[in-house]
């Protein structure tokens, strides 16, 4: 007589519902941790967004929400017709670039508020069918403005270019940015637009070797000269700050606490800079990407 095999225990949909899911990979995980930090600082960066374009929409009152868009098909909205996709190159908290994506009617709209502060109605059926100079040279302004409103909330410092249209609307890579959702708030009536921040805003950066340093066996050419350069500190600079230093002034430096040594253009170790014989030597203290090599 055969057994009948005892089924397998499911979770009932109910309840799966509040179960959390497992990131696998180590993207997923990347992009998991700063989508945590990011929904415990939304709020903060929402008030100071609506600080910074109070600023450039005068004599409008307004608030900005902020939410984190999960699972949303932005890419499909992206291709249809009548979508302006911006990029602004950001210098804090890495070398990279932002995104901001928002349809014409809001174009409009923001250029309406900006220019004389009344929200011009749009009538049903009516569509912007392309935009101007000055409308770009706002919505510019405006991508810039709540990008550095955020960094120097997030970093106390601010560094971000002007934005400029893409001309082949495409959606930032995917667990590399984390897409949030604006909503400038104006009683009855709403803008809204879709912003890609990179995960380096709320979590640390992530350093890219190329060649894993404990798949290099070295033992038997260890007499090999090669050329490796450790970067202490990076330290942006004015053009009054650079004239000063000209003239004999003292340019003041912070090393950073992960310094990293590189081995051409891939970085291999991370350490810290420490003091011996009078003199500053480098300590090696981890292995970059040492959670791949496991």
């Amino acid at each position: 007589m055969n057994k009948m095999k005892t089924p397998t225990l499911l979770i009932p949909a109910d309840q799966a519902a509040h179960c959390q899911p497992f990131a696998l990979t180590l993207d997923q995980r990347r992009f998991s941790a700063a989508s945590k930090q990011a929904k415990q600082r939304l709020a903060d960066l929402a008030q100071a967004v609506e600080t910074e374009l109070s600023k450039l929409l005068t004599d409008v009152e307004f608030n900005i929400e902020l939410t984190l868009c999960q699972g949303t098909a932005l890419d499909s909205w992206l291709a249809e017709p009548g979508r302006l996709l911006l990029q602004c190159p950001v210098l804090v908290p890495t070398d990279t670039n932002c995104y901001l994506a928002l349809d014409y009617t809001s174009v409009h709209h923001l250029a309406d508020l900006s220019l004389g502060g009344q929200l011009s109605k749009v009538l049903p059926g009516e569509e912007k069918t392309e935009l101007s100079a000055s409308e770009l040279r706002i919505c510019s302004r405006i991508a810039q403005r709540q990008l550095q409103a955020m960094q120097q909330l997030l970093f106390k410092e601010q560094s971000a270019l002007p934005a400029s249209a893409v001309k082949q609307q495409m959606e930032p890579a995917r667990f590399q940015y984390l897409p949030l959702k604006v909503r400038l708030l104006l009683g009855s009536d709403v803008i809204s637009w879709f912003l890609w921040l990179p995960l380096e805003f709320f979590i640390a950066p992530q350093y890219h070797s190329a060649v894993s340093a404990s798949a290099v066996d070295i033992s038997h050419w260890p007499q090999v000269p090669v050329q490796c350069r450790v970067e202490m500190v990076r330290k942006k600079v004015s053009l009054r700050q650079l004239q000063a230093c000209l003239d004999g002034a003292v340019l003041p430096i912070e090393f950073g606490s992960a310094m990293t040594l590189q081995l051409n253009q891939t970085a291999l170790f991370l350490g810290k800079v420490a003091e011996e014989a009078n003199s500053l030597v480098f300590q090696i203290t981890d292995i970059v990407n040492k959670e791949k090599q496991a």
